[in-house]
C-alpha cells in the first residue's frame, strides 16, 4: 500500500525554503478565547466570528486598524479574557497587555492611538507594556500538522519562556512549515519548529538574535508600506542576506528600499549598522505542485531565487 506524506512531512522532506513565506502585518490583536458559541476554534476561526455573533462588530472594529492581524489564543485549562496588541511597524516594536472584563470592551479601543509611541488606549486607559510574548499554532482543526507539530513545541516553550509568556493560536498562515510560531513584539515568525529548537530560540529571542535557519520573516519592515510580493521578497532576502553577512542580531540590518526590476524582480537593500548596504536580487517563481495543506490537492506554491549582490 502506499504511504501519503502530511503536508508538514512533504515540507520538510523537499527542505522547502521558509524565508518570504508571512505575509505583512503592521498590528496583531490576540483575544483569548476558546469561542465556545462558535463551535470552540474550527478550520477559519477569525472568519467566521467576523461574520456573525458576538465578535463580528469587534472584529470590524479591529480591523480598522492598518493592516491588522487577529488571532485567537488559549491556554490549556484557563479561561480568561487576556488581550494583547502588538505593534510591529515601528523601529521600536511593542506588545500591550489588558485584562478584558467582557469582550466588548474591545469597541473602546482607540485605533488612532495604535501609533509608533503610543501606547493603546482602551476604556481611556493605556495598555501595559510587557517584554515578550510568543504564540504557536495549534489549531488542528486547521490542519492536523498544526496540532501534531504544535503542541510539543507549545509545552517545550511553555517550560523555558514560563507558561504565562506562551500561547497557542489560531492559524496564522502555512500550516505546512508546522510548528511555526510567532515571537513578540517584533513579530518574528519562525517554522519546522521541533521541540529540541524550543531553547535555543528563546535563548536567541531574548539576547536579540533571529534563527535564519527557522526564519520565515517578520509582520512588518520599520517605516515600510510594503505590498505583499515585495514584503515577501523582502524576507526572502534578508535571510540570505544575514547568512552571508553573518549577522543575526535583530538590528543588525534595517531595510533600505525595494526597486521592481523587469520579469516581476525585485532589488531588496539593507543597511547594517556600520553603515554599508548589502543588496540581493530576488525572483520569485511557481513551484512545482505540492500539498499546503493536509486533504487539499496539491497546487503550486511562489518559491523565490535570491541572488546576492556585491556591498556598496
Amino acid at each position: 500500500m502506499q504511504m501519503t506524506m502530511t503536508c508538514a512531512e512533504e515540507s520538510r522532506a523537499l527542505e522547502e525554503t521558509l524565508a518570504g513565506t508571512f505575509k505583512p502585518a503592521d498590528t496583531f490583536f490576540l483575544i483569548e478565547s476558546n469561542l465556545p458559541d462558535y463551535g470552540g476554534w474550527g478550520g477559519g476561526a477569525v472568519k467566521a466570528a467576523s461574520s456573525a455573533g458576538e465578535f463580528a462588530p469587534i472584529l470590524r472594529h479591529l480591523q480598522g486598524a492598518r493592516r491588522a492581524k487577529i488571532l485567537f489564543i488559549r491556554r490549556p485549562r484557563a479561561d480568561g479574557k487576556n488581550f494583547f496588541v502588538a505593534i510591529t511597524n515601528q523601529d521600536e516594536p511593542k506588545i500591550y497587555q489588558a485584562a478584558l472584563d467582557d469582550y466588548t470592551d474591545l469597541l473602546k479601543l482607540d485605533i488612532a492611538s495604535i501609533a509608533e509611541d503610543a501606547a493603546p488606549r482602551l476604556k481611556g486607559r493605556d495598555m501595559t507594556p510587557i517584554d515578550e510574548l510568543y504564540t504557536v499554532c495549534t489549531n488542528g482543526r486547521h490542519d492536523p500538522c498544526c496540532a501534531a507539530y504544535g503542541a510539543p513545541v507549545y509545552q517545550a516553550l511553555a517550560d523555558h519562556a514560563g507558561p504565562e509568556r506562551v500561547w497557542q493560536t489560531t492559524h496564522i498562515g502555512g500550516h505546512r512549515m508546522a510548528a511555526t510560531l510567532i515571537a513578540f513584539p517584533q513579530g518574528i515568525v519562525y517554522g519546522h519548529l521541533d521541540p529540541n529548537d524550543v531553547e535555543s530560540l528563546v535563548m536567541n529571542h531574548r539576547a536579540g538574535y533571529i534563527l535564519t535557519h527557522k526564519y520565515r520573516g517578520r509582520g512588518c519592515y520599520a517605516g515600510q508600506q510594503l505590498d505583499e510580493a515585495a514584503h515577501l521578497a523582502a524576507g526572502a532576502a534578508e535571510a540570505t542576506i544575514r547568512e552571508a553577512t553573518r549577522q543575526y542580531g535583530v538590528d543588525d540590518l534595517r531595510l533600505t528600499e525595494v526597486i521592481n526590476l523587469k520579469g516581476g524582480q525585485r532589488r531588496v537593500s539593507f543597511r547594517c549598522s556600520k553603515g554599508a548596504v548589502y543588496a540581493a536580487e530576488v525572483g520569485t517563481l511557481m513551484s512545482a505542485p505540492r500539498l499546503t495543506s493536509c486533504g487539499d490537492a496539491p497546487k503550486p506554491m511562489p518559491q523565490h531565487d535570491v541572488r546576492m549582490l556585491a556591498a556598496y
